[in-house]
């Protein structure tokens, strides 16, 4: 009895002596984790974390070299992510069932390594380090880590090393878990860096390339950044960039305003002195602020623009060139047409005048043939003024309301003749959803259809030329179509060219300038509108004229002009002021054919000479404006500061818009070009005759 409580006392003791052995044991692991995780926690990097457990594992397992793997996703092999051995180091590792059984939470110690899968390809150096291993596996938030431990003999890891395994996974896991942490920031943290040093790198490439100059300054207007020491030709040697200016107190004011204001800015155009080239230079700029608006600088390039500004006036010279050339035309064309339509005017006059006076049927023809080339002249002239003018910016529309109808008829009327000595049928059509007035430039229209009608009796031999109208929503259509010979494709391509027409062989068959198709495609053009052609060879042609419509509101009819008997109005006495004795006598001689009596002036000042009763003896003037000792203009005006209201008609060859402008301007009432045309004349001297006769 006595026995056997001395056993049971021994074998209670015994368990005492165990259970304290096994509490220091905890008691020290405990002290060796704590001590691993504030190790770990002043750790600056991956291999101090990495150090810092393996010297709290040495304690517990003898092993020579360790080795942690890592994969980001189940279909990646193992790689290194940190070692203790260089023959380890960007290793990669195939997977198979130890590593799975180990990465799913197994302690596994491996006493034949080379008999397992993993470890079958391994290289040479590595094989003499892996004699025995111990592995485990771990879950870590990019995916799965092992810890690997290795020995150089066989048979160094017990199931005890296992059991630390276990005992030890808080640390480990941490310790990966930290080391893996450690690794992405540290990868982020180099890639990071390196797009940085990229982009860096890439704005100083862009830099050069862009050939600018980059700067930086503080809210002082210190630089805090300059690309370079040297802009184009001038040293920036002064901390302050407003002192970069020197002597140029304007553009020094300039940016400090801007600075001031805390605006973005561009293009302040700033020039070097003389002594430094007198190079062009453009800065621009823009503030930038914190997080809590504070202005922190600004921040700009700048940039040597001497080629643009040299560019800017290129252009400016060209374009002031261009104006004078184009001046230089016009008055060119000006004087041209004075200087022909003066002698002009006496050929037309004396021709009219000739065909009255009782010539043979011969001498008539004869007289007709001349009267027709001195038109075919003045056409040409008409045509190349009007070209001119339509081709300057000067050129405008007057537009008013008009009877569709009456422009064509006038056209119809007035080319009917041409049509009967040919043989052919001129007709047209309106059709009735063409309302009957609209809004337009009567004349030019009128001078569409005559050039497109006139060409289309030119270039037809037989059958017919017809002008058909017609509406579609807001346009109105004109089809000017004809049985002539017809355009080929390839000169339909040339049509509207100026001086162009369809071939030589038509130019010397038919003549004409090629002027009036491009002065009507410019019309149309400038009144918003368009033309097309059909047109087959042999068969005949189809000139499409499309306007927008604007319709003119119902109103109550305007009361018709009457119709005005000449022959019964009163007739005038009327100054002539012209220096040419041709014109003196064409004027003379178609005046006295219309039953007035006509004084002559030689110039302006001979006109000024007449007494006031002389001057109440005449009813209107008409005043030629190029003239010696005195022009018409100068005349005029004195009549005006006179006080003298007798109405003065300006009788001459220069036709020019702008001359007609300043001939209103100067007093005159109305305007009559050279050649005169006895209906223009006519017209005008109408007007005169009735305000006499109403007054009477």
């Amino acid at each position: 009895m006595v026995n056997y409580e001395s056993e049971k006392l021994q074998e209670t003791l015994l368990d005492l002596l165990r259970t304290r052995e096994r509490e220091k044991q905890l008691r020290d692991e405990n002290t060796a984790i704590l001590a691993g995780i504030a190790a770990m926690a002043g750790a600056n990097n991956k291999r101090q974390v990495f150090n810092s457990l393996l010297s709290v594992l040495r304690k517990y397992i003898g092993f020579e070299h360790a080795l942690v793997l890592t994969r980001e996703d189940e279909t990646a092999p193992l790689q290194e992510l940190v070692t203790t051995c260089r023959f380890f180091e960007s290793s990669i590792w195939p997977i198979g069932n130890t590593f799975i059984r180990s990465m799913n939470g197994d302690s596994i110690a491996l006493y034949d390594p080379s008999q397992v899968y993993e470890f079958k390809e391994l290289s040479p150096e590595m094989i003499p380090f892996c004699q025995s291993v111990l592995l485990t596996g771990v879950k870590v938030s990019s995916g799965d880590a092992l810890l690997l431990f290795f020995h150089s003999e066989k048979g160094q890891f017990t199931p005890n090393c296992r059991r630390v395994l276990e005992r030890f996974r808080p640390l480990l896991e941490r310790a990966i878990i930290d080391i893996d942490y450690r690794e992405r920031l540290q990868s982020l943290v180099t890639a990071r860096t390196q797009e940085l040093t990229h982009s860096q790198q890439r704005f100083k490439d862009f830099a050069k390339t862009v050939g600018d100059w980059f700067w930086e300054v503080d809210p002082e207007y210190r630089f805090t950044y300059i690309s370079s020491p040297n802009l184009t030709n001038h040293t920036v040697d002064s901390n302050c960039i407003l002192d970069i200016f020197g002597d140029a107190k304007t553009n020094r004011d300039q940016l400090q305003a801007i600075f001031e204001n805390k605006i973005a800015f561009e293009d302040l155009e700033w020039q070097l002195p003389d002594d430094e080239g007198g190079l062009w230079i453009s800065l621009s700029g823009t503030p930038y602020f914190n997080k809590q608006g504070q202005l922190l600088g600004y921040r700009g390039t700048a940039k040597d623009i001497t080629s643009r500004k040299q560019q800017i006036e290129e252009i400016k010279q060209a374009k002031r060139q261009a104006e004078d050339a184009n001046k230089a035309k016009s008055e060119f064309l000006a004087m041209m047409s004075h200087e022909i339509r003066t002698p002009l005017n006496a050929v037309l006059g004396l021709l009219d005048m000739l065909g009255d006076s009782g010539l043979g049927q011969k001498q008539q023809g004869w007289i007709n043939q001349m009267d027709q080339s001195a038109q075919l002249l003045l056409t040409i002239i008409n045509d190349i003024l009007d070209l001119s003018r339509i081709e300057s910016t000067s050129f405008e529309l007057f537009n008013s309301k008009l009877c569709l109808s009456d422009c064509i008829d006038l056209v119809i009327t007035q080319l009917q003749d041409q049509a009967k000595k040919k043989g052919i049928t001129l007709s047209s059509s309106i059709n009735g959803e063409v309302p009957e007035q609209i809004i337009g430039d009567k004349n030019r229209i009128s001078q569409v259809l005559f050039n497109l009608v006139g060409n289309a009796i030119k270039f037809t031999d037989e059958g017919s030329v017809s002008v058909d109208v017609t509406r579609t929503h807001n346009k109105v259509f004109l089809k000017i179509s004809d049985t002539g010979i017809g355009i080929s494709p390839d000169a339909q391509k040339q049509l509207f060219k100026p001086f162009k027409q369809a071939d030589g062989s038509i130019t010397r068959k038919f003549g004409g300038t090629g002027l009036g198709l491009a002065i009507s495609l410019h019309l149309i053009k400038k009144m918003q509108g368009e033309i097309q052609l059909e047109s087959q060879l042999g068969v005949g042609s189809c000139f499409t004229v499309i306007l927008p419509l604007d319709i003119l509101e119902a109103e109550d009819s305007e009361a018709e002009t009457p119709i005005i008997d000449v022959e019964h109005l009163p007739k005038l006495k009327i100054l002539v002021a012209e220096d040419s004795p041709t014109n003196q006598l064409v004027a003379k001689l178609m005046l006295e054919k219309r039953g007035h009596k006509v004084v002559i002036a030689n110039n302006g000042q001979e006109v000024l000479d007449i007494d006031d009763n002389g001057m109440n003896e005449v009813d209107i003037i008409l005043m030629d404006i190029s003239m010696p000792v005195l022009d018409g203009i100068s005349a005029t005006q004195s009549l005006r500061d006179r006080g003298a209201d007798i109405p003065i008609i300006a009788l001459t060859a220069n036709v020019m818009k702008s001359d007609q402008e300043a001939y209103f301007a100067a007093g005159m009432n109305d305007f009559i070009a050279k050649p005169i045309i006895a209906n223009e004349l006519d017209k005008i001297l109408s007007k005169h005759q009735l305000r006499i006769a109403n007054k009477r």
